[in-house]
């Protein structure tokens, strides 16, 4: 029989280094993957950053648009309201300057013609009430003339 061949020394150095060289290979492989991981990660942060800011940008031009619909909004409110709170003002003058209703003719007692008096003068108004109430409330009416379209806040005739 034949005895078995020992290694040299240099076949197991040989052997030692070649396993060396294997393990530093794979040491470079996981350094290089974990450095690739982290430009990675560093780059998403980065981008959620820049998404975060573009979000924060876009949320801050919206309350400015709705700010500004909001004033658009009060101010078209504000300009409708004004018409109403001027008639508001002036009805009370109109109310003021339209005679009273004439009373009922069962209320009214005939008046009997002063012992003095004769037909009014030429350049005089007659002081009769019915005269008064048949005049003004023609000149009062709140119809407007036929010639004009009616105003949205009168009732058309």
């Amino acid at each position: 029989m034949k005895a078995p061949k020992r290694a040299s020394t240099s076949h197991i150095l040989n052997h030692e280094i070649q396993l060396a060289r294997i393990q530093l290979a794979k040491a470079e492989s996981q350094r290089k993957s974990a450095k690739e991981q982290a430009r990675l990660a560093k780059r998403r942060r980065k981008e959620a950053k820049e998404a975060a800011r573009r979000a924060r940008k876009q949320a801050k031009l919206a309350k400015r648009a709705v700010a500004e619909a909001k004033q658009v909004l009060a101010e078209a409110e504000k300009k409708l309201a004004l018409p109403v709170k001027r008639k508001a003002v002036a009805l009370p003058g109109k109310k003021a300057m339209r005679p009273a209703a004439a009373p009922s003719r069962k209320s009214m007692k005939p008046k009997l013609p002063k012992p003095g008096a004769s037909a009014p003068e030429p350049g005089r108004q007659p002081t009769d009430q019915m005269a008064q109430a048949v005049e003004l409330p023609a000149l009062t009416s709140p119809a407007p003339p036929p010639d004009q379209p009616p105003v949205p806040s009168q009732p058309a005739a």
